[in-house]
């Protein structure tokens, strides 16, 4: 006999792990990754670090002593594992991202264990945390990044020249000041004057962190050269650096006494700044990125390599029009992926990448001498992160589907995956799930290609509300990933429908660039042909109860859509983007996006179309009754275009009620307070029942 399947539940949220980072050994033996829980009773992420034998699947934690250990790090004779302690991260900050916040128990810090057990070495106390480890080839050295405030330098946990008796000093610490253009970042808070710089701590010595960038820039994580001499970083070093988009490839002497004199290497108007790869033989450096100054994160990232001894780069994947690394997004079940990078074979005759395609992200071999790419994986998923061992004979790949959150996979000869974690399995054998069905439609001529989720236990000949979610971005690619959220909407009887409008990539560099200046149009073409179509397409729909939600960009498409198509009988509105003119000064990176859309004006030049592409402008239209989310500590987009979207359907007289979340950042749906995500979830489902 078997047991049926329960429907699945907001608070089975608090039952889901999640697999991050995976790391193979040097010998391939073992692959080293992060396992993160939720801790209801304390309302916060868990994390530890686990080594599974590739052979036989046999896994053990590695007792780091602490709730939270993330980005584990091989030394390079496989005997210690670096990582960071103390600080889980948040969704969608990878390495190359900002620092995480200051938490309660202080910023994490960076440490080593020995593989075989022991107590762990806490080799930093920086008030700046540390992140994004990297051991040096002859493994001696660690570099890592931390944020510095560029007057002050490394500052020590604990240690200040303030005194206690100050109440000035006392009672003003937490005021902002700033002199620079981003001071805040959506991942990391209030950024005030303090900057991301590289930092290199010596095994061999007790000299302790040593800081080897200064100065008012941003740098990124660095790679070491195969020989251990040079370290390769981007940034932009310009005066005026941080207004602009181009990114320069530096080379940082290793040897030099510290601060180093960063050299120019190579540039790109895009770059996507953890991508960097030095070759085996340390000739060239591999990054992906575009070199059209008009486009911005509308390009598709292309592989270049860099020539190290003259500084001349070449793009070898213009021909294939997909960007690489993962760009999947619609994920509720990942904390922060993992390594997504080209990486070079070791005979230097290629590298392996991951291509999006048709949202699949899947692993790739690309031969340089013919730019041909054979594919290594073809499931319907995606690939967030892969790691190979030193010799290349191990491959080990992050991946999910619309019907798992992420498991590890060895890749086998013959282009077979064989699962060697199965971390939701007992939980997800209790749930019946709605399986994603691909689908597709025309729109202007092209074809628009998303999913149906049907509800859970549909009844044949009975029809059922459909809740068309927008996306965010734009950027990115919606893919074949598990979204809980979803998942719980169709075991409270709804259809959920998603695509990959105009503007997303996964289908060529003309498609992605679109939308660029002009929001609203093509993408929302393509929303509402996507809904008639699916609502013909399956009998389960009801074409009369129609329901539209998105967060970010989605929620801005909602906002639209609901100002156009009185017939939709709800809507939710989440950390949304309606005031195109306020939006500019208040969002950590208006005046970048600002650049892409319109051409590099200012919005005082461009008030006009800054009011046209604004939904809130339009609010006069509305009917729907609307439910708006949005967050207090919302960076990204601030909490006021919530607010001023609540106030004017209040004003107008639509049902709609504010969900105002006060210590949650844009990232809420994914890396927020658990309890708090619940909620959200609860209020979602709340609000479709009253009005569908």
């Amino acid at each position: 006999m078997t047991t049926a399947r329960r429907k699945i539940t907001t608070r089975d949220l608090l039952h889901f792990q999640m697999v991050d980072d995976p790391q193979v050994a040097p010998d391939g033996r073992e692959v080293a990754w992060v396992r993160t829980w939720i801790d209801g009773e304390e309302n916060r992420y868990r994390a530890e670090i686990c080594l599974t034998e590739i052979a036989s699947g046999a896994t053990r934690r590695l007792e780091t002593g602490t709730g939270s250990a993330t980005h584990p790090r091989w030394s390079p004779d496989g005997t210690q594992i670096a990582y960071i302690s103390g600080g889980a991260p948040t969704a969608g900050g990878p390495a190359s991202g900002p620092a995480p916040a200051v938490t309660a128990t202080g910023s994490p810090q960076l440490a080593v264990i020995t593989v075989a057990g022991g107590e762990p070495n806490i080799l930093s106390d920086l008030k700046g945390g540390a992140r994004a480890p990297v051991w040096s080839p002859d493994g001696q050295r660690i570099a890592f990044m931390t944020m510095v405030d560029s007057e002050r330098g490394l500052e020590r946990q604990g240690v200040s020249d303030d005194d206690p008796n100050d109440l000035y000093t006392r009672y003003n610490r937490d005021v902002v000041v700033t002199s620079r253009l981003r001071w805040k970042s959506d991942s990391a808070g209030f950024l005030g004057n303090r900057y991301q710089h590289i930092v290199v701590v010596n095994l061999t010595d007790a000299a302790g962190p040593q800081l080897i960038t200064s100065g008012p820039h941003d740098f990124t994580p660095p790679i070491w050269s195969p020989d251990g001499r040079w370290l390769a970083t981007t940034g932009n070093l310009d005066p005026g650096g941080e207004t602009r988009r181009k990114s320069y490839i530096y080379l940082i002497d290793a040897e030099a006494p510290p601060p180093a004199m960063p050299r120019i290497l190579f540039s790109l108007e895009e770059m996507r700044s953890s991508d960097l790869s030095w070759s085996p033989d340390g000739t060239t450096i591999a990054v992906c990125g575009h070199n059209d100054p008009v486009i911005g994160h509308y390009g598709t990232p292309n592989l270049w390599l860099v020539d190290v001894a003259d500084g001349t780069g070449r793009c070898v994947t213009e021909q294939i029009d997909r960007a690489i690394g993962d760009y999947s997004r619609n994920y509720d079940m990942r904390r922060y992926g993992g390594d997504d990078e080209p990486r070079w074979l070791p005979d230097g005759s290629g590298l392996l990448l991951l291509i999006n395609d048709a949202g699949t992200v899947r692993l790739n071999r690309f031969n340089i001498a013919d730019g041909t790419l054979t594919p290594l994986t073809n499931s319907d998923s995606v690939a967030s992160a892969f790691t190979q061992d030193k010799a290349a004979r191990t491959t080990v790949m992050l991946m999910g589907d619309s019907l798992n959150p992420g498991d590890l996979y060895a890749l086998e000869d013959g282009g077979t995956l064989r699962r060697i974690t199965d971390v939701n399995g007992p939980l997800l054998a209790e749930i019946e799930l709605s399986p994603a069905v691909r689908f597709s439609c025309e729109s202007d001529g092209l074809t628009i290609e998303g999913w149906v989720n049907p509800p859970v236990g549909a009844e044949p000949g009975k029809r059922y509300p459909v809740i068309l979610y927008t996306g965010g971005g734009p950027g990115g690619m919606r893919a074949s990933v598990f979204v809980h959220e979803w998942q719980v909407y169709t075991a409270q009887g709804y259809a959920v429908i998603n695509c990959n409008t105009r503007g997303n990539h996964g289908y060529g560099q003309p498609f992605s660039a679109a939308t660029r200046g002009r929001w609203g149009d093509q993408d929302y073409d393509d929303n509402m042909a996507f809904l008639r179509a699916a609502c013909e397409a399956f009998d389960f729909i009801d074409p009369e109860r129609l329901a539209v939600a998105g967060g970010s960009y989605g929620g801005y498409s909602a906002a639209w859509i609901i100002a156009r198509h009185p017939e939709f009988k709800a809507a939710v509105v989440d950390r949304a983007l309606v005031n195109r003119t306020s939006q500019v000064g208040t969002s950590d990176m208006g005046f970048l996006l600002d650049q892409v859309e319109f051409d590099k004006k200012m919005p005082w030049e461009n008030i006009d179309t800054l009011i046209e592409r604004s939904p809130v402008m339009y609010a006069g239209n509305i009917k729907t009754p609307t439910l708006v989310v949005h967050s207090a500590l919302d960076h990204r987009c601030a909490v006021e275009q919530g607010e001023q979207f609540y106030m004017a359907l209040k004003r107008l007289g639509v049902p709609t009620e504010l969900v105002r979340f006060p210590d949650e950042s844009h990232e809420l749906s994914r890396a927020g307070k658990p309890w708090h995500r619940i909620f959200r979830l609860d209020r979602y489902v709340d609000w479709f029942k009253r009005w569908l």
